[in-house]
């Protein structure tokens, strides 16, 4: 999927308006990074990042995390580590 040939060319060849579909598809395209050899997807925001792995790994990082939720929020793990 990332390996678009002259990826350049074809960027310009199409026209963004700020609020396209195309405009904003292309700046999560940036935000993209895949690991060829491991298969994991991290997309990028400035400080925060989120990590899927292939083996279901998980991986979010930022300098703030905060959880919300309207009912309840679940944990299940065989361990649950806290600091």
């Amino acid at each position: 999927m990332n390996d678009i040939p002259k990826r350049a060319l074809f960027v310009e060849a199409v026209p963004f308006d700020e609020d396209s579909a195309w405009s904003k598809l292309h700046k999560l395209a940036e935000m993209l990074e895949i690991d060829p050899a491991s298969g994991a997807m991290t997309i990028r925001n400035g400080k925060s990042s989120l990590t899927l792995r292939r083996d279901g790994r998980i991986t979010v990082q930022g300098v703030s995390i905060a959880q919300s939720a309207e009912r309840h929020i679940s944990l299940d793990a065989a361990t649950i580590d806290l600091n």
